[in-house]
């Protein structure tokens, strides 16, 4: 009867681990994942937790577990810090107790839906909390159905794409053909922030991600690392 299967009392986070060509691992700037954790928690009115602590964990973790970190160039091992509440009741309420763990996972391939939205303004998209996800399953299941792991999540009344297929360096977009409209509004891919190397239209190249003003979607590391 934990109170996290009932009220969605529940939050986690994202980072890899990646295999350098000197056979070294290394995380890219994990502290930022702790911080924005702690922010999600702060939200979510879940207990707070010490994020320096917590990164020695997941540095021993992959240490322990270093033979699933991918040896291919651009491959990395997903990892996903998550704090559920265990309070055992019924009520909505802030959980005064959780539980925090850490899982691992490989990369993923994503499909783009036009019809459903993962979030929108004044919501909780800007946090990695639980309650973002569950209405997500449905549009999750014909994702796998064509081929992907996850959905590429678009927002907007044109939230369209411009084209069939996007490849991005080990991360494949599939575009269903009846989206081939002018442009589209990119939210976030799954449970990950999304950059994207194109020409503009003046023939530039440009390196663009999404807006994180909205609050819509939470601000990656990348996005702070610009």
């Amino acid at each position: 009867m934990n109170n996290v299967f009932h009220y969605a009392s529940e939050l986690f986070e994202g980072l890899k681990a990646y295999r350098g060509i000197d056979g070294h691992i290394r995380l890219f700037r994990p502290q930022l994942n702790m911080e924005r954790m702690r922010r999600s928690a702060r939200r979510a009115a879940l207990p707070d937790f010490d994020g320096s602590e917590l990164l020695q964990c997941i540095r021993e973790l992959i240490r322990i577990d270093e033979a699933w970190v991918p040896h291919q160039k651009g491959a990395s091992l997903y990892i996903r810090p998550t704090i559920i509440g265990t309070d055992p009741k019924l009520g909505v309420s802030p959980s005064q107790q959780a539980k925090l763990f850490v899982i691992t996972g490989p990369p993923i391939s994503l499909f783009a839906d036009a019809q459903y939205i993962r979030a929108a303004k004044g919501g909780v998209g800007a946090f990695k909390m639980g309650c973002n996800y569950a209405p997500t399953m449905h549009v999750g299941v014909q994702a796998i159905k064509k081929g992907c792991h996850q959905v590429l999540w678009l927002y907007g009344a044109k939230h369209y794409a411009c084209c069939l297929s996007l490849v991005f360096p080990n991360l494949e977009v599939k575009v269903p053909a009846t989206y081939l409209i002018d442009f589209f509004h990119v939210t976030e891919a799954g449970a990950m922030n999304i950059f994207m190397y194109w020409k503009n239209e003046y023939g530039e190249d440009e390196l663009i991600t999404p807006s994180i003003e909205s609050g819509k979607k939470e601000q990656s590391d990348d996005q702070k690392s610009q």
